[in-house]
């Protein structure tokens, strides 16, 4: 555990934090360059971010591998492997939450994520959805304690893992992990993601 995380813990989100992590998701989020590609006007960004994360969120508690630091200052949504596809089925329940979210809109969040989703890999794996510290508490250690615990569990079961950085500036935090980047993911009018795989150490 870092020093620097004040002692906090890490343990499995419940149903009962849906709102408290889906808020720290959405402050940690609002700058990306994706929701910021998806919601380009900052109001609504902010509206709907919480209500977006909450569905994630949502979808995402089934698999038992959503984490949160314990003072909500660091969330982490893993899929497990075989388990990262989301099903047409889930966007046809929740459509009507979608469209509440991003309205017309909609139709550009899911070309984004059909493209994201036709790079990803096949091979089992982790995969980390999502990882947000809440900006006042970046460079505390929280996102890399949070971080620690779940790779710890997958080296340990033997699986690689996998994410998409949305940010260049993010690439040598989770280089400093052991993840690689495998290429780039090119949104058409909008941002570059970063593919990055990791190893299990040998």
């Amino acid at each position: 555990m870092s020093a620097r995380a004040g002692g906090a813990s890490v343990r499995a989100a419940t149903k009962a934090d849906a709102d408290s992590l889906s808020a720290t998701l959405a402050r940690a989020f609002h700058d990306d360059p994706v929701t910021a590609h998806l919601i380009p006007d900052e109001a609504k960004r902010a509206r709907a971010l919480p209500r977006m994360f909450k569905l994630l969120f949502k979808l995402g508690l089934p698999h038992g591998a959503c984490f949160v630091t314990s003072g909500y200052e660091a969330v982490t949504l893993w899929r497990p492997p075989n388990g990262w596809h989301v099903h047409v089925w889930d966007y046809i329940v929740n459509a009507p939450e979608l469209l509440g979210i991003f309205g017309m809109g909609v139709f550009n969040v899911m070309s984004t994520m059909d493209r994201i989703e036709k790079l990803h890999p096949h091979e089992p794996h982790w995969y980390l959805q999502t990882i947000g510290t809440d900006p006042v508490m970046q460079g505390k250690g929280y996102g890399g304690l949070i971080l620690r615990d779940q790779l710890a569990k997958a080296d340990a079961s033997g699986v690689p893992c996998y994410l998409e950085s949305s940010k260049d500036t993010n690439l040598p935090i989770y280089k400093s992990f052991g993840f690689e980047v495998t290429g780039e993911i090119k949104i058409p009018n909008g941002p570059t993601l970063w593919p990055m795989w990791r190893k299990v150490p040998m």
